[in-house]
């Protein structure tokens, strides 16, 4: 179930313990309610949230952010229980090689991430998962190429139950026609009728 678009749903933080995401507190950015609103940069990309939805503001020298926004730009998983009203996050820690192959005993033969335009190359995505502490329904691979189209078809592995920590090698397929960024997602979602959402990247560079 998504978590509802409400402004109880928010991340009170101080602006002196928080370091990953960039805060401007101005006028310039307009009010909310009466407090100031502030423009979130996470990573060097200014965070939208959708009209009617809670912007980020300040409150008594705290910033205030919308949970889902924060939570899926640092690659977090967000689950709304609206019986207790209990908002919960997590954080797996989801670590991707890419390699020639990957054999059956795990072991990585031959890992690139530099590759020449125009060379078509079968090789494995290797996903590393462990500290996922919530039950999930399913995980994808998706790859993109620097145009922002699919390289290949995903690949989607249903699992519909708790998995804490595994590995899971995949096999493709692809032609690097294009130069630049090639970008691997490794994608989960919580619920069967829920959205993915990113938990790591990798890319490939294609010159």
């Amino acid at each position: 179930m998504k978590v509802p678009r409400l402004r109880v749903l928010t991340l009170v933080l101080s602006l002196s313990l928080f370091g990953t995401a960039g805060t401007l507190a101005s006028s310039m950015w307009g009010d909310y309610e009466g407090f100031s609103k502030i423009k979130m940069v996470i990573n060097d990309v200014e965070k939208q949230v959708a009209d009617g939805d809670a912007p980020a503001f300040l409150i008594k020298g705290n910033t205030v952010f919308p949970v889902r926004v924060l939570s899926e730009s640092l690659q977090s998983l967000v689950r709304w229980d609206n019986n207790s009203k209990t908002v919960s996050i997590y954080k797996p820690n989801v670590h991707m090689f890419v390699a020639e192959k990957v054999n059956d005993d795990y072991s990585i033969k031959s890992p690139f991430g530099r590759v020449p335009k125009g060379k078509k190359i079968d090789f494995a995505v290797f996903a590393q998962v462990d500290s996922l502490k919530t039950p999930f329904y399913s995980f994808k691979i998706a790859i993109e190429t620097p145009s922002g189209e699919q390289a290949v078809a995903p690949h989607e592995k249903i699992v519909n139950g708790q998995k804490e920590n595994f590995w899971y090698p995949w096999p493709f397929s692809v032609a690097f026609n294009e130069a630049g960024e090639y970008t691997i997602t490794f994608s989960i979602k919580l619920d069967e009728n829920g959205d993915y959402t990113v938990v790591s990247k990798k890319v490939i560079v294609s010159e």
